[in-house]
């Protein structure tokens, strides 16, 4: 995102910027990036892990009906935030608005190729990921998800569980989330009618990696067509 931000300069939209974890160094490199979040929280989270010198502006709203004041040079979408929307197709449309003509989009999109080949049990909780926080604790983060191929939606819910030193539960917190995705030509498809043009694709946060065959993660940095 840095290295799209230095190739594209200009004023900066991170939809889904949530607690400012892309966002906050972005800005306090000096980049002229502003953030929009659906969740109040996430906002008053970012707002807190800001510095006091250092100003984040931010919007709360949907990527699904949200309106901003003025155009943008560009949009940054990360972490398959665009997966999430009720109709990714349509936010594709409204993003071409949101920017100035000739102004880029970046986003990164995935195919759970892992659930779509069974090599991750459906309808079952499976450890995902773990990470010692700076205190010392534990957190923990369980999954379970059902697919529908034919319709290309993914249906998962997470368990984050806060263990102290000595295993004990601290904190625990359940979410739902459903995904879609879309085939590379299909992703394709509609980015053009959009009225888009892909500049550039990468696999797996990889810039190098060119060959999107097999990728799980595809990047894609794609230019608003004038006129």
């Amino acid at each position: 995102m840095r290295s799209f931000l230095q190739e594209h300069p200009g004023k900066s939209l991170e939809i889904g910027s949530g607690s400012g974890r892309l966002l906050i160094p972005l800005r306090r490199e000096g980049f002229d990036v502003e953030g929009l979040e659906s969740s109040a929280e996430m906002i008053d989270l970012c707002q807190a892990n800001a510095s006091e010198n250092l100003v984040v502006p931010l919007h709360l709203g949907s990527m699904d009906d949200w309106t901003p004041s003025s155009r943008y040079a560009s949009l940054m979408i990360p972490a398959f935030t665009l997966q999430l929307s009720r109709d990714p197709v349509a936010a594709l449309v409204r993003f071409a608005d949101w920017l100035q003509d000739g102004g880029t989009l970046y986003m990164s999109t995935f195919t759970p190729l892992a659930e779509m080949l069974g090599e991750l049990p459906a309808g079952e909780w499976y450890p995902d990921h773990q990470t010692e926080l700076q205190d010392g604790t534990l957190a923990v983060i369980h999954t379970k998800h059902q697919i529908d191929a034919t319709k290309q939606i993914l249906e998962r819910e997470h368990r984050y569980e806060i263990f102290d030193k000595d295993g004990a539960i601290l904190a625990t917190h359940e979410s739902r989330q459903q995904l879609r995705w879309f085939r590379r030509e299909q992703w394709k498809q509609h980015l053009k009618e959009a009225g888009f043009r892909i500049e550039k694709q990468f696999a797996d946060f990889k810039p190098q990696r060119k060959s999107l065959k097999e990728a799980i993660v595809v990047t894609t940095i794609a230019r608003k067509i004038v006129g």
